[in-house]
């Protein structure tokens, strides 16, 4: 099925529900919601994802691929501007 996303999420649902209780900004909420809704299987595809969270598809894409190589700290730290 094209679109299925491969991403193995190490955190459990409950875990996740806590991290997502714990953000502060919007950008962190919507991240860590994208990997949520993935674990607990609401939506199956990326796509369906980024339409979900209202985003593009290639961003949601960036999102994973973040998590997959730097771990959920990548998705919540904050980039500082120069």
């Amino acid at each position: 099925m094209a679109g299925v996303t491969k991403v193995k999420i190490e955190e459990s649902a409950e875990e996740l529900r806590e991290l997502l209780k714990k953000q502060k900004t919007a950008l962190g909420k919507e991240r860590i919601q994208a990997l949520y809704l993935l674990k607990i299987g609401q939506v199956r595809t990326i796509q369906d994802l980024a339409v979900v969270l209202g985003r593009g598809s290639a961003t949601v894409q960036r999102w994973f691929k973040a998590y997959t190589e730097l771990g959920i700290a990548s998705l919540v730290s904050r980039k500082k501007g120069s």
